[in-house]
């Protein structure tokens, strides 16, 4: 019988305020393989998130079924992508009764990826939900030898040791999001909020990040126009080439700030803490990804937002519900989520809406052109924008 969304998730939200991951995992550099020790949660009761995410630098494992979730380097920071994969799974799986476990990686490389995946196999996961592009060539190492193991790849495709894309196995569902659309949003609504100087430092130069940035100057370049302000704009665009917070980052960010930018869209998981610093001192404001992060600090003016939580969740129900398989429709194939599937928006409730001159129904009308299909946004170079855009990437190439 199939297991309904809509029954669950009440009832798994109210539990997953006293509830924290069953099992976190790292699989150690030397040999990729766990050191033998085991815990549970009760063995640490009462830790945050980010506490017991923090453990996953230890080397601690223990069985988890049939649901894992393997995550990059950076899953020991809250408020980002990674946590909300972890919500979506933790939804999921507390409502419906399904054990899982969590494993991250020490390095963001193919090998650690595979090895982190390779653990949680072993310690009989029947699915194993992969985030980030960081294990495309990990999955696509894996999906053929592995075929009676389901992967469920986020934010990215199977991948062959080269890096070029291969096709996906039947064991393996892979979900991609219309970032651009996120981007256009916060972009779009900072113009209508009164913001002229913008800034966008991305982490790595990954397609979902390269996606969020576009679609930003396109949003911010189409309500420019409406306004009748094109000449009064500019961007400073950086990709920072990490996803860990840093000094440089927040050099960049506090020189950005001080030369005038007003608000910076910090798209990059954890980068936004060094991007937050410099707007601390130098009286900025920030753009959050992924996720709503207005709890972190009173300078987020909005979130782009993607539904990576409620993706998990609908994928872990279609499998669920045809037996431990995925259904034909989704086997093998790539599903893109968007402002049409629900999946993409800004936040709006209580404290999170802090735009003082756009209003909500500015903002639901945008929503619904992008649902309709109304809104066109590139996300390909080269874009065709009337703004002015410094491309810091490209400074840094004219100086090596």
């Amino acid at each position: 019988m199939r297991f309904r969304i809509k029954n669950i998730v009440l009832i798994a939200l109210l539990l997953l305020l006293s509830s924290g991951c069953g099992v976190f995992t790292s699989v150690r550099e030397d040999d990729g393989r766990p050191s033998g020790r085991k815990t549970d949660r009760g063995d640490s009761p009462g830790l945050s998130l980010e506490q017991e995410a923090s453990k996953n630098h230890q080397d601690y494992y223990g069985p988890g079924v049939p649901v894992a979730l393997v995550t990059d380097v950076s899953s020991g920071i809250s408020n980002g992508f990674n946590q909300a994969a972890l919500k979506g799974m933790q939804t999921y799986a507390v409502g419906a009764g399904v054990s899982y476990s969590c494993y991250n990686v020490y390095t963001d490389t193919p090998d650690s990826c595979k090895n982190t995946i390779l653990t949680a196999i072993e310690n009989r996961a029947e699915i194993v939900i992969c985030v980030g592009a960081h294990f495309e060539q990990a999955v696509g190492s894996l999906q053929e030898e592995y075929g009676n193991i389901s992967f469920l790849l986020l934010d990215g495709v199977p991948k062959d040791s080269a890096g070029r894309e291969i096709p996906a196995s039947s064991n393996v569902h892979c979900v991609t999001y219309r970032e651009e659309e996120a981007g256009y949003l916060a972009g779009y609504m900072a113009v209508l909020e009164g913001f002229r100087k913008f800034g966008f430092i991305g982490g790595e130069q990954l397609p979902a990040v390269e996606r969020y940035g576009f679609g930003y100057l396109q949003g911010i370049d189409a309500a420019a126009d409406v306004l009748g302000v094109r000449d009064n704009i500019q961007v400073e665009y950086w990709y920072a080439d990490t996803f860990y917070p840093g000094g440089e980052i927040e050099d960049m960010a506090l020189a950005w700030y001080r030369n005038g930018t007003e608000i910076i869209f910090a798209c990059g998981g954890p980068i936004y803490q060094s991007v937050l610093t410099a707007a601390e001192a130098g009286g900025g404001m920030l753009i959050g990804a992924d996720m709503d992060q207005s709890e972190i600090s009173g300078l987020f003016l909005t979130s782009a937002m993607k539904g990576i939580d409620s993706s998990i969740i609908i994928a872990l129900d279609e499998f669920f519900a045809n037996g431990r398989k995925w259904p034909k429709r989704l086997a093998g194939s790539t599903v893109a989520y968007g402002a049409k599937e629900n999946c993409i928006s800004l936040p709006i409730l209580d404290d999170a809406w802090r735009f003082q001159r756009a209003t909500q129904n500015e903002y639901l009308r945008l929503l619904a052109r992008l649902k309709s299909g109304g809104i066109s946004i590139d996300t390909k170079l080269p874009l065709k924008t009337n703004i002015a855009i410094v491309n810091h990437n490209a400074e840094e190439e004219s100086d090596s």
